[in-house]
């Protein structure tokens, strides 16, 4: 999680930090975390289909308050993941094409990819402390 959220935060920092002519160092770091975030996110499947697998038959069941919250972290996990392959591919057609280095479409892109980890934090936060 820390790779997958912080990177996120890196990214837009340096986005944020940077002049409109030096996209290409902005593009770099994107890109790096781009590979960074999918073998992250495969991490995080992997360990919470796990928890699941180990522990599911004694977590409480989705009509409680914790499992509505719990199905609300799934669904918000589960639009990260599918708004995540736009972005990527978003990532590519901007780097591949020199008219679109746009370092306001990279900030907005990160901007949202960040907010998305805040709220799945806040949601396991809130699981995690009842």
């Amino acid at each position: 999680m820390a790779v997958a959220f912080g990177g996120s935060i890196l990214v837009l920092a340096v986005a944020m930090r940077r002049a409109a002519g030096s996209a290409a160092v902005v593009l770099q770091v994107a890109a790096t975390y781009e590979w960074a975030f999918w073998g992250a996110i495969g991490v995080l499947a992997m360990t919470g289909i796990g928890n699941l697998g180990a522990f599911g038959t004694s977590l409480p069941a989705p009509a409680t308050e914790w499992g509505g919250t719990f199905e609300i972290k799934l669904v918000v996990v589960l639009t990260l993941v599918l708004v995540s392959v736009p972005r990527t591919l978003a990532l590519l057609m901007v780097a591949t094409t020199p008219a679109m280095r746009n370092l306001h479409t990279i900030r907005r892109l990160y901007s949202v990819t960040g907010g998305a980890f805040v709220l799945i934090l806040a949601l396991a936060v809130t699981l995690a402390h009842g």
